[in-house]
């Protein structure tokens, strides 16, 4: 077998073994994880191929839509790592904390590190309203919205001062509706997600009517980091065919 061909296979073993260790820190709630198995068998049938005799035409396309696929994904994932440092000038008007996954224990480790930069944050927006936004998936004890609202009064935040969204399932939604809700598509808004989150909140903040919007990045970190940015970048390319961006 050729060093080509045992790169693919290599690459591919590792797309399986990647799948599994964010498949278990996640208790396997995570969204399209599927595609690290799918890249794993696309990899590997690579590799096996690499001792086939396949037409010349064949292995110049191959070679040329992945180089194309690794360029796009470059490009898109410096859009991701743009918006990941993002912070709001103080006195924002409202605060929208965009909704992640609930465990029927509590908030997962996305949501949770958007609940601590929200309260990191509201000693500069004293006079923010908090929007908490989502809905509640199918296997979710209780919406979204309402996990981040009863969260942050379990912090000490005064339960007068959050408002509920929680009809929207996707960040599309979530912004739309926020929108709606603000009535004033000049307030001036900082919309807390995780880090990754940033750049495509942002530009879906402005397509939904959001002249002042503000990115307020919360860390996150962790082995499901890599699995996220990647999401994000097939996130912006489907927004973007759909005319969403």
């Amino acid at each position: 077998m050729s060093a080509l061909g045992i790169v693919y296979i290599v690459a591919g073993i590792a797309c399986f073994a990647f799948y599994f260790v964010i498949s278990l820190y996640s208790r396997f709630g995570l969204s399209i994880s599927w595609i690290w198995p799918a890249a794993g068998v696309i990899l590997v049938a690579a590799g096996l191929l690499t001792r086939a005799h396949l037409p010349q035409w064949l292995r110049y396309a191959w070679r040329a839509l992945l180089c194309a696929g690794l360029a796009l994904l470059i490009v898109l994932e410096s859009l991701v790592i743009s918006g990941m440092n993002a912070s709001a000038p103080p006195n924002m008007d409202y605060l929208i904390v965009l909704g992640a996954s609930v465990y029927q224990d509590g908030p997962s480790p996305a949501l949770t590190r958007r609940l601590n930069a929200v309260m990191a944050c509201l000693d500069e927006h004293p006079n923010a309203v908090i929007i908490a936004s989502g809905s509640q998936g199918a296997n979710e004890p209780v919406s979204e919205a309402r996990c981040i609202r009863d969260e942050l009064v379990k912090r000490g935040v005064d339960p007068s001062r959050i408002r509920m969204e929680d009809q929207s399932t996707d960040t599309r939604e979530n912004l739309q509706n926020c929108r709606a809700m603000i009535g004033d598509g000049d307030a001036a808004v900082g919309i807390v997600t995780n880090n990754y989150h940033i750049w495509r909140s942002l530009r879906l903040a402005k397509r939904a009517g959001f002249t002042n919007a503000h990115g307020i990045a919360a860390e996150y970190t962790g082995p499901t980091l890599i699995h996220f940015m990647v999401r994000e970048a097939v996130s912006i390319t489907v927004h973007f065919l759909r005319g969403h961006l």
